[in-house]
């Protein structure tokens, strides 16, 4: 009996010194691993925070453990290409690519330069269909990471939204020709649509001008609801489109939990944190020694339905309570 009782005791040991080896830096790196981040606006740093955060629980914390050099191009796409060449001469341990836009720049620098270092997007649509990788079980090069599901959501956003409230019959749809795969998108909103009876209306905006002359069309048009379409402007502006769209009664649909929080009526997604906390158990795969080739692909831990009463009551509208029972999140008046 003691015998036994002193293996499993040895056992026991073994295995913590090995979660303990796991989930600390290598140790043959002679100086702190270095991660190089690429976003596209302010909006991005919360899946940055994510990041370090779940990276500090996997035995990378910032100080004196890992460095970061984060790039940031304040929603000038005109600047990514030059903000990624300076991540790529800093030469990182890893790239971080906050979103799609981020990614497919970091995966042309790479390519231009020859280079290996290893890739790691945050959150995009569809990698392996805008080029990312060469599919998600066997990415194949030096890219990997999370897929958000964007493509696959974007024609539920719309079903919900009709469920929610029935009677809307003209709905538009917002979304920025820039986004990767915008084209695609369409396809699978009319399928929806014509399912379910619905006028479909597709506006594109790439800034604040724009957002208040489709407005205008919007209200020519008689819409009755709003679909936001996942992008990098869009993402900062949803609370002025929200605003805008209050004060003419229109509910909106957003994409992020946090859309739900600034005001629109529901919304159906990953939030840009947990995005950045799943995608650090990938970077932290690749600071061991992974390659991103071998890596797959991961899908969102969590998908989430939230619905805003308080916007709800704004709007003078009565959610279906069969299909608010179905929400994960339900912000209260």
């Amino acid at each position: 009996m003691k015998k036994t009782i002193g293996v499993f005791v040895i056992l026991m040991i073994a295995s913590l010194i090995l979660a303990g080896y796991l989930l600390s830096p290598p140790p043959n790196k002679a100086h702190p691993p270095k991660i190089g981040v690429l976003v596209v606006n302010d909006l991005r740093l919360i899946k940055v925070d994510g990041l370090k955060a779940s990276l500090s629980e996997l035995g990378f914390a910032e100080e004196g453990e890992v460095t970061y050099q984060i790039e940031n191009a304040q929603n000038n796409l005109s600047q990514l290409s030059r903000l990624g060449e300076r991540l790529v001469e800093g030469k990182p341990d890893v790239l971080v690519a906050a979103g799609a836009v981020e990614a497919l720049i970091l995966q042309e620098l790479t390519i231009k330069r020859d280079s290996n270092i290893p890739v790691v997007f945050m959150g995009t649509l569809s990698p392996s269909e805008i080029g990312l990788v060469q599919n998600t079980a066997r990415p194949g090069k030096n890219l990997t990471g999370l897929n958000n599901y964007h493509y696959e959501l974007t024609p539920k956003r719309l079903e919900l939204l009709h469920r929610l409230l029935p009677g809307i019959k003209r709905v538009a749809v917002l979304g920025d020709t820039r986004v990767p795969f915008f084209e695609q998108t369409q396809s699978g909103l009319i399928k929806v649509a014509e399912g379910l009876g619905l006028e479909l209306h597709t506006y594109t905006v790439s800034n604040m001008e724009e957002i208040h002359k489709v407005f205008l069309e919007m209200q020519e048009a008689k819409v009755e609801g709003i679909v936001l379409l996942p992008g990098f402007f869009l993402e900062t502006s949803t609370r002025q489109i929200v605003d805008i769209a209050l004060q003419r009664k229109i509910p909106v649909f957003g994409v992020y939990p946090q859309d739900t929080e600034e005001g629109c009526l529901a919304s159906y997604g990953t939030s840009n944190w947990s995005q950045g906390a799943q995608s650090a158990h990938i970077v932290s795969k690749v600071l061991h020694g992974q390659s991103p080739q071998d890596i797959p692909v991961e899908t969102p831990d969590q998908i989430i339905f939230s619905i805003n009463l308080k916007t709800a009551q704004k709007l003078g509208v009565s959610p279906s309570l069969g299909v608010l029972s179905l929400a994960d999140q339900v912000v209260q008046p």
